[in-house]
């Protein structure tokens, strides 16, 4: 039987490097991008649309996205509005569509059918550097470039001075374990040990550097230790003052204190509202929050005491059972 073990497994390692041919292709067929040798001005960069305080900073009308002329939707007539500040929380179960939203947002993903809009223009009408700049990412384990510190926190913004480097380290908790590295800000990435909750923490701060719009976090507190999810949540509600935050939550704690929350299902929107709303009108979003709570406190359990996970923020709600 070795023999057909070992063909069988050679068949699945020539598939997987198949696969992983034809994406490398498929970007090395992107078009380049050619950033203009003067940056334009703001008001030349873009629409000028009216940005009223309560009008919605990105709106989906009747929108169907699909990641393949052959597969299924992902999305299936989904229209909702995010709020131009505060915090709107995403929830679902898996395959709801939750990243699929993320990615239209981005332009990594265009729709079907319909139209995803940054106020009121539709994102395509917008220049691929000004939508970067107005709009940013986190993801649930982001990279750090190869260089050093500062070259990671001046990556989306090259233009930040000294001090506000500092502002965003402060922000996220970091700027004291930065002044003890001898080297400071330009400490060598490769050189420094930084553990996973750090490296999450690095990624917020460079993209709180450019002082985004809107900040999209995908996952951004799942398997952190306390200390780490304090400090995301800390800099979740700064930004949320004067900006727009949206989570896709696997934590309770996200989830109860957002001002907004959308429950995905089945590419679809089925509910949007506070949670104590929710909590009383969705059989969904109540199956969700039973589940992220045992999750949460297994988690808890889970963690060591010097990680931080016993001290918990004032204000912050306690989770039980």
């Amino acid at each position: 039987m070795e023999p057909v073990t070992q063909l069988t497994q050679t068949v699945s390692l020539l598939q997987s490097g198949l696969v992983a041919a034809a994406r490398i292709k498929e970007i090395q067929d992107l078009p380049e991008e050619r950033r203009p040798a003067v940056v334009p001005a703001p008001d030349e960069a873009a629409p000028a649309p009216e940005r009223a305080p309560a009008s919605p900073v990105l709106t989906f009308y009747d929108v169907v996205a699909r990641y393949g002329p052959d597969a299924g939707t992902a999305l299936n007539g989904v229209s909702l509005s995010i709020a131009r500040r505060g915090h709107t929380a995403v929830v679902g179960p898996s395959g709801a569509g939750k990243t699929t939203m993320f990615s239209l947002m981005l332009r990594f993903l265009h729709p079907t059918r319909g139209t995803v809009r940054l106020d009121g223009v539709p994102l395509d009408h917008y220049d691929l550097d000004e939508l970067r700049r107005r709009i940013v990412y986190v993801e649930q384990d982001p990279p750090l470039v190869p260089g050093t510190l500062r070259e990671n926190l001046l990556y989306n913004h090259q233009e930040a001075s000294e001090d506000d480097l500092w502002s965003v380290l402060r922000a996220v908790r970091l700027d004291e374990r930065v002044r003890e590295l001898e080297e400071g800000l330009d400490s060598t990435v490769s050189d420094t040990e930084i553990s996973g909750g750090e490296r999450q923490r690095i990624a917020l701060a460079r993209a709180l550097s450019g002082r985004p719009e809107t900040l999209l976090l995908d996952k951004a507190t799942a398997q952190l230790d306390g200390l780490t999810e304090s400090a995301i949540h800390d800099a979740i509600v700064k930004v949320a003052e004067h900006g727009a935050v949206v989570t896709i939550a696997h934590r309770l704690s996200t989830v109860v204190e957002a001002d907004q929350i959308m429950v995905m299902e089945n590419g679809l929107c089925r509910a949007s509202g506070a949670h104590d709303e929710l909590l009383t009108s969705d059989d969904l979003y109540r199956d969700l929050v039973a589940a992220l709570r045992i999750a949460t406190v297994g988690q808890q359990r889970r963690r060591p005491q010097e990680d931080g996970a016993g001290v918990r923020p004032p204000g912050r709600p306690s989770v039980g059972p």
